[in-house]
């Protein structure tokens, strides 16, 4: 009995030793939000602008339909057996690289730095003051609007959404949510109006509600770097020393097993 005590205690100790703890402070997400907490209201002031090498379909609509047709966006049919292909492609208005468009009628305009409202009811101003469409009104929409998930995430990939409205947590959701390895705080790269801005945020605090990055701007980057227990486990000395440990365990259990 008390060789068989022995072994059960050092097979337990050399498990033990291998197994790598995660802490719930490591990975819960959220952690100061209590069970009381009272309801807060929402932050809708999240403000999405068209920038350079965006892709725009623009609608315009009147009473008179023939005066609308130069505006009518086209579909460009993909190649038949394309794999992956859809059977259309939108093909809209870009944005170049100076920040315009150039639309029939109008000719060029500037639309980076602006919202689709705002460039919406500019076009429509713009037709209306040319006594070209009197009742013109203008839907403006952002068509690739895309964001790119890097690191610890079960599904890394570019994703592309429909509407403006995404927060952080959805996109990381698409992305198939963190791995247990990730960092709860990631790393955002965010490039707008030329300038480029990096951001760290914390999963596990109810302050990221509050941060101007909960809200997504296309093109947005996330990066959830590895946890440090990741980094150590995959050194080279944290694994001789695993094997060490596990070469110690089996020598012990063949001293044990030779002394009963």
């Amino acid at each position: 009995m008390k060789r068989e005590a022995l072994l059960r205690l050092l097979c337990v100790g050399c498990l033990l030793s291998l197994v790598a703890c995660v802490s719930p402070k490591e990975v819960l997400y959220l952690q100061d939000v209590g069970l009381n907490d009272e309801t807060q209201a929402l932050n809708q002031h999240y403000r999405v602008v068209i920038q350079r090498d965006d892709q725009l379909r623009i609608t315009v609509s009147s009473k008179q339909p023939d005066l609308t047709a130069p505006f009518a966006f086209t579909e460009l049919k993909s190649p038949s057996g394309s794999a992956g292909a859809t059977a259309s492609e939108f093909k809209g208005y870009q944005v170049d690289s100076n920040g315009n468009i150039v639309l029939p009628v109008i000719g060029k305009i500037a639309a980076a730095g602006k919202t689709c409202t705002q460039l919406g009811d500019d076009i429509a101003e713009l037709l209306r003051r040319d006594d070209y469409i009197r009742d013109a009104a203008v839907n403006v929409q952002i068509v690739n609007f895309k964001f790119s998930v890097l690191g610890e995430v079960n599904a890394p990939g570019t994703y592309t959404v429909a509407g403006e409205r995404i927060t952080i947590l959805e996109a990381l959701s698409k992305a198939g949510d963190l791995n247990i390895d990730g960092n709860r705080t990631i790393t955002i790269v965010r490039e707008q109006n030329g300038q480029r801005s990096i951001a760290n945020l914390d999963l596990r605090s109810k302050e990221l509600f509050d941060s101007p990055y909960y809200y997504l701007q296309q093109n947005d980057v996330l990066y959830v770097t590895p946890s440090e227990r990741k980094v150590n486990t995959r050194s080279d000395a944290a694994q001789w020393y695993g094997w060490g440990l596990s070469g110690m365990g089996v020598l012990m259990v063949i001293i044990a097993m030779m002394a009963a």
